[in-house]
């Protein structure tokens, strides 16, 4: 249960028009819990164009994959890797976050958080808190398996080997969950965007079987009839307001594709149109220009993503193509995160990150970030993004095309709009990436997946991180492990006086926030320079502005950090560094050595002293969350330096070695 303090910021985080839709929805909730235990809901006829032999889909997600057809040109790694998931999914086991092979219960246990042992329990879902861990666990561990990705990885399973065994289990388990989640009741009924994951796995699920088979009459009548009721429910809750951010996308989404698929359900057709137009507008609404999220979370660009590209493949396919603009905005994104993600092969851990994802077609975005962009290019036909994968196989077949790998990025980026840049070297030998924040905190009235992180930054060397943002690790379980993660502290920035630039009133919402100021860029012949500042410690008794001058040498890979604090008192300033994991730290002399196999990388400071911190069960720093509930042990350092009136704090980085050029 959130405080009375968290509704009293959270209100105000709204404007009228929100409020009034909050409160229709409040009583649209309490009506909810009269008609739906009287069984008051819509209901649609399984028959005619819907009945099982006469049904034709509005598109097929299918026809680029024959069962157990011929296909030469797919690697044989991919098959064992999907049949070898698919038998788990056979014995109900699945792994998700920290859960390896995790037995879901016999029946399975469609609400519990198995992690914590929780379990929430089965009443109208309008009477469930699903953020009260005491009650009901951490949600994300609930809903995991509730988006049924493993229906689709069983579904290609058949798909691949011709063995009904597969097809049959997609629809047993949907059957299960039908009868365990009745409409309205439960964890499962309680978030929109939940419903909306659901409905894409379960369209492609169907449509990948549909040859099989295996589904007689009443359970195909059965399992229409719960698509239905998705869909119903999804489309009146829409997320309106300050929540209208990736939640909203992933809704229209679910609805969009279910609609197109299921084109002779009532209203289908005018509720895709709706769904067509609030898709053309959010895409705008929430992405720059250049192709960043206005999140500011690439992990949940990433999600994003996968819903916009689903969307223009169901469009497509089934006669409604969105707008060239939409598709002109979306290849721009994929540029974006092809340029920001080419150095190391995955995502920027800049802002919030929780490992969701659409459909599982044998890739991961967390695991790899050019599978997923692999998409981009097939359907914008553009090579520069990444080199074919399974997913783009599974979306397009062979015309998802061939080619190698992208040649790595030698010239640097500015991203201005969005406020990113990513300052490379040129040498071959000392291929170095700086990837610096000066952007705004997120989106909207309660920025709820940003951090507290401005003017940070990140750096590589020869494909390894080096010096990274530690990432986010948990929304709802670990409160406290929440709050460091966004912290000032956390990221490579400068602290000042232990507070944190911006100001966190929940777990997602802010108050006060850093506003950062781009004041120059310079890519020269030999060196790349970026100057910002922002005002986040204007709200101490003392106000400071800090201002961060960063500039990577091109020849050599080194960089010198200029950190100016303009005040007129006494402070104490902790400049950030934190070491990704695999690193051995050393305090080499009053300096910090880095080392990474071939690469050594020293930090040096003109004054100040280093503090080197290493992760341990006693404290926080040092800890990286390298995804959603697994933290590995890292180390911090923090350079302190008391500061008495206008103060420069210089930091030079040199990248003493780097060889062998494989990430590690």
């Amino acid at each position: 249960m959130q405080s009375l303090q968290w509704y009293m910021h959270r209100l105000r985080s709204m404007g009228p028009r929100e409020i009034a839709w909050r409160l229709r929805s409040a009583v649209a909730a309490q009506l909810d819990l009269v008609r739906i235990p009287l069984g008051v809901v819509p209901a649609v006829k399984v028959s005619g164009p819907l009945s099982r032999d006469e049904f034709l889909p509005g598109f097929s997600c299918s026809d680029t994959v024959p069962v157990a057809g011929d296909a030469p040109d797919r690697p044989a790694a991919w098959d064992e890797r999907l049949v070898t998931a698919a038998e788990r999914t056979l014995d109900d086991r699945l792994s998700y976050f920290d859960l390896e092979d995790q037995f879901l219960g016999a029946p399975i246990e469609w609400q519990r958080d198995w992690s914590s042992g929780k379990a929430a329990e089965l009443r109208l879902s309008h009477l469930t808190d699903y953020r009260d861990f005491a009650d009901a666990g951490d949600c994300k561990l609930v809903w995991e398996p509730n988006r049924h990705h493993q229906l689709v990885v069983l579904a290609r399973a058949w798909r691949i080997t011709g063995k009904r065994r597969y097809a049959r289990k997609v629809v047993d388990l949907a059957l299960d969950w039908i009868e365990q989640n009745p409409f309205g009741y439960g964890m499962n009924w309680k978030s929109g965007l939940e419903l909306g994951v659901r409905l894409i796995n379960w369209v492609w699920a169907i449509d990948l079987i549909r040859d099989a088979e295996v589904c007689s009459n009443d359970e195909w009548s059965k399992l229409l009839r719960c698509v239905y009721l998705l869909i119903w429910d999804t489309r009146r809750r829409y997320s309106q307001g300050s929540s209208a951010n990736n939640h909203l996308v992933g809704e229209v989404a679910g609805v969009y594709v279910a609609c197109r698929y299921f084109r002779d359900f009532p209203r289908a057709d005018a509720w895709s149109a709706e769904a067509a137009d609030i898709l053309e507008r959010e895409l705008f609404l929430q992405s720059f220009a250049d192709g960043c999220t206005r999140e500011h979370a690439f992990g949940y660009q990433f999600f994003v993503l996968q819903f916009y590209s689903l969307c223009l493949v169901a469009g497509s396919r089934s006669g409604a193509p969105l707008s060239p603009e939409f598709g002109a905005r979306l290849h721009a994104m994929y540029r974006f995160m092809a340029d920001v993600c080419r150095d190391t092969g995955s995502q920027p851990e800049f802002g919030d990150a929780d490992d969701g994802y659409v459909l599982d077609l044998g890739d991961h975005p967390r695991a790899e970030a050019a599978p997923l962009i692999a998409v981009g290019a097939a359907l914008f036909d553009d090579a520069t993004l990444a080199a074919p994968s399974e997913t783009a196989w599974w979306l397009f077949g062979e015309e998802a095309g061939a080619g190698s790998s992208p040649e790595p990025a030698r010239t640097s980026g500015a991203y201005r709009e969005s406020g990113y840049f990513v300052l490379r070297s040129t040498a071959a030998d000392v291929p170095t990436r700086v990837f610096f924040d000066c952007a705004e905190l997120g989106f909207g009235s309660i920025a709820a997946h940003g951090h507290a992180d401005c003017l940070s930054f990140s750096m590589a060397v020869n494909g390894r991180e080096i010096l990274v943002d530690p990432g986010t690790y948990d929304y709802y379980t670990y409160p406290k492990w929440r709050d460091y993660f966004r912290s000032t502290r956390a990221h490579n920035t400068v602290s000042i006086d232990g507070e944190d630039q911006s100001e966190m009133l929940g777990s997602f919402l802010w108050g006060r926030r850093a506003n950062a100021t781009l004041l120059d860029w310079q890519d020269g012949e030999r060196s790349v320079t970026v100057t910002a500042e922002h005002d986040g410690y204007t709200f101490l008794d003392d106000p400071v502005v800090h201002r961060r001058s960063l500039t990577l040498d091109k020849e050599t890979g080194g960089v010198d950090i200029l950190d100016t604090l303009a005040c007129a008192g006494r402070h104490e300033a902790l400049v950030c560094f934190h070491v990704a994991p695999g690193c051995d730290v050393t305090d080499d002399g009053g300096e910090v050595l880095i080392t990474r196999g071939g690469e050594r990388v020293r930090i040096a400071a003109a004054d100040g002293k280093f503090e080197v911190v290493r992760a341990s069960e006693e404290g926080m720093s040092g800890w990286v969350g390298e995804s959603y509930h697994r933290k590995s042990p890292g180390v911090s350092v923090f350079l302190v330096v008391h500061v008495d009136g206008n103060t420069e704090i210089r930091t030079r980085i040199k990248v003493e070695a780097a060889q062998g050029a494989a990430p590690g």
